[in-house]
């Protein structure tokens, strides 16, 4: 599984990548062993229907800073999110990555120290590849070994979400010009009431919710700490709802790092402030 660190074609811009599933791709540098200030594996789990070259900048700007690390990508498609039992399977392949990866993953604690496993996640796209990729990796837990993903941080970008009508019909309408927007927004705000009555009686599980407590859980306890990155000008995700997480994972003893952008869009603080987006990466991989 192993690629080399390359300039990616325009019209493929993760061409340098191994795709092991339509949602998961690995790629892995030529150096043998990794660096010892940066993550032996770094696990990018994109937005949902985000595109390979916005994502691409993430991963290349990471190659840079740590050459030697593994890249493990993780998608999100509309269709995923709709279906979320579909995730599950495709992160088994994400999960086996993670165990190859770190082959001794007998009980570990977490120490302030640099772990040697990251992750970045992006809006719910990302937060619902990580909680299924949890449950995978646990699933694939020998009679020995830790259920528990190995130490690692963890980055937020405009997530934790939770459902709202207002919420739901921006997400749906992303892609639609301002005056498909106009026309489709009766139907959209007809089909996101429903969709909420249908969670508040039961009939449809509540997704937002259930991937944003599996961050809080016991079963992430190997967390050394996390930082979320968010913004109030995010049409997509409630910053309070974020803030909210936030103090709860303070709660149950979690590291836990603020970082809010007064005027950023949803999934851009990159492009808002770079120097300062990466100056945050940095502070959470390498801790106090």
């Amino acid at each position: 599984m192993s690629s080399s660190a390359a300039t990616p074609a325009k019209s493929r811009p993760l061409s340098f990548m191994e795709r092991l599933d339509p949602l998961v791709s690995f790629y892995q540098p030529s150096e043998s062993e990794p660096s010892s200030s940066g993550p032996r594996l770094i696990i990018i789990a994109g937005w949902t229907n985000a595109r390979d070259v916005h994502v691409a900048k993430y991963i290349v700007k990471y190659q840079a800073l740590y050459p030697a690390s593994q890249i493990l990508l993780l998608k999100s498609t509309m269709k995923h999110i709709i279906r979320p039992s579909l995730i599950g399977p495709s992160m088994k392949h994400a999960a086996s990555v993670v165990r190859a990866t770190f082959p001794s993953s007998a009980s570990q604690t977490p120490t302030s120290s640099s772990p040697q496993l990251l992750i970045h996640m992006f809006s719910n796209g990302g937060s619902s590849s990580i909680a299924n990729l949890y449950e995978q990796y646990a699933a694939l837990a020998g009679p020995s070994n830790d259920k528990r993903l190995p130490p690692h941080v963890t980055i937020f970008d405009s997530c934790p979400g939770v459902y709202s009508i207002p919420h739901a019909v921006a997400f749906v309408s992303v892609s639609l010009s301002s005056f498909q927007q106009l026309i489709a927004a009766p139907i959209l705000y007809l089909w996101a009431a429903v969709w909420s009555a249908a969670i508040a009686l039961g009939i449809l599980p509540d997704s937002l919710s259930d991937w944003g407590k599996t961050h809080n859980a016991g079963g992430n306890t190997n967390e050394a700490r996390r930082v979320y990155i968010y913004s109030p000008s995010d049409a997509l995700i409630d910053y309070k709802a974020v803030e909210a997480h936030a103090a709860e994972a303070h709660t149950k003893g979690f590291s836990v790092m603020l970082e809010k952008y007064e005027s950023s869009a949803h999934v851009a603080h990159l492009r808002k402030d770079e120097g300062r987006y990466w100056e945050i990466v940095r502070k959470v991989m390498e801790g106090p």
